[in-house]
């Protein structure tokens, strides 16, 4: 049976504790010690100038795309009657990090592992694209701290149709200057929904 607990939990950091956070942030500065924090009315004016509120949002977007991964080798490995990772590393069709790599262009990836592995063709889930643009963006954040590169640009191109470099306060700075991305932190509800989906669509386990 698939366990959503992991997704319950990171809702409840995002929809709960986050909210929470910031209304404890939201003090007034003593006037003698503005000038530390950017002349900040509140130390919560202070944390979102500095970008305080869009790590911490990286941060629930990384454990949101770990999730993901982790469920996934979860349903396969008891489908496929895996009683440990000893069992899943004997498996030919296996390899590391392969939970992760869903994108219809990866090769030996998610798509191609349950589709032989399972019989599942999971391009019919309704939901899976959300998940690549997911898995897409978690990378982003996970080894580059939300800094644009060629490589994302062009997978993300690839993948949702957007050009990164066709809006002007990208293609002022890039490639000459790090460039940060926050723009799918704004949907982090929606993928936060759209995974729940995505395994609600998934077929009926091994009994």
């Amino acid at each position: 049976m698939i366990n959503i607990g992991l997704i319950n939990h990171i809702a409840e950091t995002h929809f709960h504790i986050r909210h929470r956070i910031i209304q404890s942030l939201k003090f007034p500065l003593n006037p003698q010690v503005k000038h530390l924090f950017h002349n900040s009315e509140t130390y919560y004016d202070y944390w979102v100038k500095i970008f305080s509120d869009k790590f911490f949002d990286m941060g629930t977007f990384i454990r949101l795309g770990s999730a993901l991964e982790r469920i996934l080798k979860e349903y396969y490995m008891e489908n496929k009657g895996y009683r440990n990772l000893l069992d899943l590393k004997k498996d030919s069709k296996y390899k590391k990090g392969i939970f992760q790599r869903i994108q219809d262009w990866q090769k030996n990836g998610l798509i191609q592992l349950f589709n032989e592995g399972l019989n599942y063709d999971i391009t019919t889930n309704s939901n899976l694209k959300l998940m690549q643009e997911l898995m897409l963006h978690r990378h982003l954040y996970a080894h580059n701290t939300g800094l644009i590169d060629d490589e994302y640009i062009r997978d993300l191109k690839k993948l949702t149709g957007v050009d990164l470099m066709q809006s002007p306060n990208i293609s002022k700075y890039y490639p000459c200057e790090d460039v940060y991305y926050f723009e799918p932190l704004l949907k982090l509800n929606e993928f936060i929904e759209g995974t729940r989906n995505f395994f609600s669509d998934f077929p009926n386990q091994r009994n």
